[in-house]
């Protein structure tokens, strides 16, 4: 429901329209304007004419298209721009069509396109504008989606998950389009990506079970996560590579990495699955003294490494401070 005064690809200008109702579509091809009559006379069919003045509905312009009885025109009822409420004409503000007058002449070629779906951008942004489907044309709005940004190729790439997620909302639709960022973790690249939007990061929330917890959102914004998770995580975002790189407490028993990240206090804190695992296999030296768990903010409780070697006097210890990985042998 726009129309753009184009000279080759440079677009000059560009005015809102109205368009055919749905059982009435605005013809779609390719014209030439082949008249250009100032206050017209409107013939309706099998009615009386209307001469020019406020009840014209064409206005103050007729541009009559190489296609009989269509063309563009101005109107008498403002409020229909932007809309699909006419016969199959464009309708356009009288005060536009007095600029666009402006510009044509017999001869104009004029071309009718459907589209619903738009993709802008500059150097490092882009946005997604979808429109209504108003002559349910479009079966498959992902594909055509797809399309487009194989057409006009974007600065990033996209995070299609999200993307898809996001236009669930109603048309017309303005949306800026997710920027995936590749996730590493612990130095291996994770198999969900992360994205931006808005000048925001988010991460997939299934890290959470990393910690034994479970989000019901998909995704996780990344300083909300880095906030829950405090003392558990730590990591940098470099925007230049289009990487996040995120580091956990890991804890391997007999080289096996543990279902159960750490977190670190003061020393290394252990899920009390471990305590759970430990009470299997082998016989404490002293008793584990459950006063001693700590609660962590999502309801897990940990235990302090120096409280488990307390207990468990037997167990090889290892723990790499800069690396955040500590080692259990027994």
């Amino acid at each position: 429901m726009t129309l753009e005064l184009r000279q080759g690809n440079k677009t000059w200008h560009r005015f809102p329209i109205a368009v055919g109702k749905a059982v009435t579509p605005t013809p779609l091809g390719h014209f030439t304007i082949v008249n250009i009559i100032k206050d017209p006379t409107w013939y309706p069919a099998g009615r009386t004419p209307v001469p020019p003045g406020t009840n014209n509905p064409l206005g103050e312009y007729w541009l009559g298209l190489s296609l009989p009885s269509y063309g563009i025109h101005g109107n008498n009822q403002p409020s229909s721009i932007g809309y699909p409420l006419s016969n199959g004409c464009i309708r356009m503000h009288n005060h536009d069509l007095q600029v666009l007058i402006q510009f044509v002449q017999v001869g104009t070629p004029v071309e009718i396109i459907y589209e619903t779906v738009e993709i802008k951008h500059t150097l490092d942004r882009a946005w997604l504008k979808i429109f209504p489907d108003v002559y349910q044309r479009q079966s498959n709005l992902q594909a055509v989606i797809r399309q487009k940004v194989e057409e006009e190729p974007l600065p990033y790439p996209v995070h299609w998950e999200a993307l898809w997620k996001m236009i669930e909302g109603e048309r017309p639709l303005v949306l800026e389009i997710p920027q995936q960022i590749h996730l590493f973790l612990d130095g291996e690249l994770y198999p969900t990506a992360a994205f931006q939007w808005e000048d925001q990061v988010y991460l997939p929330s299934e890290l959470t079970r990393l910690w034994g917890r479970d989000c019901p959102e998909r995704y996780l914004e990344l300083t909300e996560f880095m906030r829950l998770f405090a003392g558990q995580v730590y990591g940098y975002f470099e925007q230049q590579a289009n990487k996040i790189s995120l580091h956990t407490l890991r804890i391997y028993c007999n080289g096996d990495l543990f279902s159960v990240r750490g977190w670190f206090q003061d020393e290394p804190m252990l899920p009390e699955k471990l305590v759970t695992l430990l009470e299997k296999t082998l016989t404490p030296v002293v008793a584990f003294p459950s006063a001693e768990r700590i609660m962590g903010e999502g309801g897990e409780s940990w235990v302090p490494l120096s409280t488990i070697q307390k207990c468990w006097p037997q167990l090889g210890v290892e723990w790499d401070a800069r690396n955040w990985v500590l080692s259990l042998t027994y």
